[in-house]
């Protein structure tokens, strides 16, 4: 039932108007059905008459049109309930989507990146506030209609009939509800491996991943690894489908060998007693409706154990623990941010292993620092927990200015930071900038400033030019992105710029450009670069030299170059890239 009062809470308060319709029309259906039942027994009664010289005409004119005033009524009530649905279906789609992206949103980023919570995404998916209100509704008047047939047939005296189909009924209901629970388990079971599915057609569709498919012949390869999928979960459906049907053929032969029973238990019974044909009529519409209502309760029934389980998994996603942020003003602090940070821990969940240990340092404000290593040695890591997108397994980072410690809650509020794998959003150019700041997206020159500070010049002329070949957009290069992703950092005035790898995939004059750019954007405040091309670390205050989730060396250039260690190692083993820019060791 809780499943029941969410959807109609939730309806309640976005879309009143169809789900008062909706409701309405459902239970004037079955008014409806008993009218048109018993007015056809009078106007077959009357036209008897004929027969019996008892014929009134005025009778039959004013049951005829009562009786096509019903049968209008029905058609409008089924069309009204047809087009308020349609409209429920609308917000259902949104609502379901707007919530479980609002709570994907609120989650931590360590949760949003675990496998088990991703697939725990898709369940909730699954839930449709529509189908629960089909299938309760459903159920409701399905059963208020079965009442009103016993009943009837009741009173006609058919006691020993309404009480086996009853039983029958009762039978069907915990038959269905056990088949209809086995369904989704399967449902439930293929959520992952439909993942990987749906990932692998991405793969074949997408535009960058379709040349090296093509270059290295992988569609092949990949198209098994899909037709494997597919056909492991058909298999599985399969067999739950054939043990489905199978039990409804029988519920089938059941249903109509008491069809046969009740319609010659209707013609022999009210044949002895004498009864007229409309009765016979009225009460063979009341059987014939017993078994199309009967079958459409026990659907709504069974449907409802796939609904309740639906709604667990949908409740279970929106229930989880969200990251609390708080949506603190940003306070600039002139000679930007210090960082202290204090036994730093950190282990993803589905890691064995710690990611980070004994992460302990000092950044004091203003300075600028250099995060370098193999890839994999934790660098990212820890940059996304100085920005509070992690939180630490253990220990705490802290922060200050030029004064003392300050208490900041919300870091992200105080930086702008320029990812490896920064968005490329594919739509006008002034959208892309202004994310920095989205509220400059009307502000040309503060746009136009941005775009220059981050040699972008070239596209201060054309804001709203669409980017993007996927929707008849303009095609950037790598370096064009970098220059927009760049534009959008100076549009955020902040204490802390972090430069994490952006520059992986771009030529040697390219990469040359967006450092000293980065120079210039992390001037006069605290600036972190995560890199492992070690040409800039030159130019930074001081640098951390990562190895497998430790610091392992740190401090200047010069000085790590004389320690002879790590840092020194690598450097030397790059210093061909150097060689042409006369780099002094």
């Amino acid at each position: 039932m809780a499943n029941f009062i969410y959807a109609v809470r939730l309806f309640y308060s976005s879309n009143k108007r169809n789900l008062m319709i909706y409701l309405l029309t459902s239970l004037l259906s079955i008014p409806i059905l008993f009218a048109e039942l018993f007015v056809t027994k009078y106007v077959v009664d009357v036209i008897q008459g004929t027969t019996q010289n008892t014929f009134n005409f005025t009778d039959a004119l004013y049951l005829i049109a009562l009786l096509n005033l019903i049968l209008y009524a029905g058609g409008v009530t089924h069309s009204l309930k047809a087009i308020s649905t349609t409209n429920l279906r609308v917000t259902d789609l949104y609502e379901i989507e707007n919530k479980i992206l609002n709570k994907t949103s609120a989650l931590s980023l360590k949760d949003i990146e675990n496998p088990f919570v991703k697939t725990m995404r898709e369940k909730a998916k699954r839930f449709s506030l529509t189908g629960t209100l089909d299938q309760w509704v459903g159920l409701i008047t399905n059963l208020i209609s079965l009442i009103g047939i016993f009943v009837v047939l009741m009173i006609w005296g058919f006691y020993y009939l309404a009480i086996i189909i009853a039983v029958v009924l009762l039978l069907q209901m915990k038959i269905s509800k056990w088949v209809s629970k086995k369904a989704e388990d399967t449902a439930r079971g293929q959520t992952s491996s439909i993942r990987v599915f749906d990932y692998i057609v991405d793969l074949l569709v997408d535009r960058k991943s379709v040349q090296e498919i093509r270059v290295y012949k992988m569609y092949k390869y990949l198209s098994e690894k899909m037709r494997l999928i597919f056909f492991n979960n058909f298999k599985q459906t399969q067999k739950k489908l054939i043990l489905s049907e199978t039990i409804n053929f029988s519920k089938d032969i059941v249903t109509a060998l008491l069809r046969g029973i009740s319609i010659l238990l209707l013609v022999v019974v009210l044949g002895r007693n004498g009864q007229t044909a409309g009765a016979f009529v009225m009460l063979f519409q009341v059987v014939n409706q017993l078994y199309v209502i009967f079958p459409s309760f026990i659907g709504s029934y069974s449907g409802l154990q796939a609904s309740h389980m639906r709604f667990t998994d949908y409740s279970s996603y929106l229930k989880m623990e969200e990251e609390a942020i708080p949506d603190e003003a940003s306070v600039l602090q002139s000679k930007g941010l210090g960082i202290i940070a204090d036994q730093l821990i950190f282990k993803y969940p589905t890691n064995q292993h710690d990611t980070l240990k004994n992460i302990n340092f000092t950044i004091k404000p203003g300075s600028s620092v250099a995060f370098v290593g193999e890839n994999g040695s934790g660098k990212t890591t820890l940059v996304k927990m100085i920005l509070g997108l992690y939180r630490p397994t253990s220990g705490i980072i802290k922060w200050s200015n030029e004064n003392g410690q300050v208490q900041i809650h919300n870091v992200a509020n105080e930086s702008r930071v320029i990812f490896q794998d920064f968005i490329k959003l594919l739509r006008p150019i002034r959208e892309n900038v202004a994310i920095g700041n989205i509220s400059m997206i009307n502000n040309d020159s503060a746009l136009i400033q941005a775009l220059k500070k981050a040699d972008a010049d070239s596209f201060s002329e054309g804001l709203d030019t669409f980017l993007g070949p996927q929707f008849g957009g303009l095609d950037l290069s790598g370096g064009q992105w970098q220059r927009l992703a760049i534009g959008r950092a100076y549009l955020k005035e902040s204490s802390l710029t972090i430069f994490d790898e952006p520059t992986a995939s771009l030529d040697p004059n390219s990469e040359k450009k967006a450092f000293d750019i980065f120079v210039n954007l992390g001037e006069q405040q605290t600036s972190i670069i995560v890199t492992h091309r070690l040409y800039i670390t030159k130019f930074v205050d001081e640098i951390f030299m990562f190895e497998n989730g430790e610091i392992v060396e740190r401090g200047s250039h010069k000085e790590l170059m004389n320690a002879k260690g790590k840092y020194e190692e690598m450097f030397r083993q790059q210093s061909t890239l150097y060689s042409s820019k006369n780099e002094e060791v």
